[in-house]
């Protein structure tokens, strides 16, 4: 399992329904795009998951998994990458972004693992 996702599973499943997806995992998966490969391959990323409006995609509210699983295997097929190593790469991209952010407090608060 990818460690970003595991470390927001864990933070942010409480504040959404399960078999939901907070949008914070899409707004975070357009910036690595747009940063490591660019807004050509953004746009491809979408259209490839069949994402009809961007802004709702992009929405900090609960969205459900088969469209997060969409957009993580679009990914993969637009980026010439196995599922796995996207989902690696996000793990990698969203820890940076959460320190970056200043929010590493969040990371320390969920104690020394994921268990």
């Amino acid at each position: 399992v990818c460690l970003g996702i595991a470390l927001f599973v864990n933070v942010y499943r409480s504040s959404t329904p399960l078999g939901a997806m907070h949008g914070l995992i899409h707004v975070v998966m357009k910036n690595l795009v747009l940063e490591k490969f660019g807004a050509d391959q953004w746009s491809a990323v979408l259209s490839e998951a069949k994402v009809a409006d961007e802004d709702v995609f992009l929405a900090l509210e609960a969205h459900s998994d088969d469209t997060t699983v969409a957009a993580v295997v679009a990914a993969s097929k637009v980026l010439g990458a196995s599922v796995e190593d996207v989902l690696r790469l996000f793990g990698e991209f969203f820890a940076e972004s959460v320190f970056r952010g200043g929010h590493l407090r969040m990371l320390q608060s969920m104690g020394d693992d994921l268990r």
